[in-house]
């Protein structure tokens, strides 16, 4: 029997590199966030307009500034733009990922972090698979 009473816990794996937390601007912390995306806010900016539709890769990489910023998360395409402030790593780093896949760079740092919950309101389409 071993010292925790016969108890063994999993070791959760860590990203590769810790990601450096950037100061946020007051009213921009991940409780605004939530705050923010429950209040009816359009954020993925389609003003009601259907989000089931598919969206091909050249679509995505149309929408790369700051101002107009999607990225791909597991098939999923995200208007990231609203997001940027409240990000803690900083906007740059997601910015990196704007009108492209993402998944890699984001699963690289956040792999235990629910995307789809997270920028579930910011979700515009689904990626056209070829």
């Amino acid at each position: 029997m071993s010292d925790s009473g016969g108890f063994s816990f999993p070791v959760l794996s860590q990203p590769s590199e810790v990601p450096k937390k950037v100061p946020l601007e007051k009213g921009y912390s991940q409780v605004d966030w939530l705050r923010l995306s429950k209040s009816g806010t359009d954020l993925n900016g389609l003003d009601g307009a259907s989000l089931r539709r598919d969206i091909t890769l050249d679509e995505v990489k149309q929408h790369r500034t700051p101002e107009d910023a999607w990225m791909v998360l597991r098939g999923k395409v995200y208007n990231i733009s609203p997001y940027l402030r409240y990000h803690p790593g900083g906007a740059a780093v997601l910015m990196k990922a704007a009108g492209k896949d993402g998944t890699s760079l984001f699963m690289k740092y956040h792999p235990w972090v629910n995307a789809d919950a997270l920028l579930e309101k910011c979700l515009v389409g689904l990626l056209k698979q070829d």
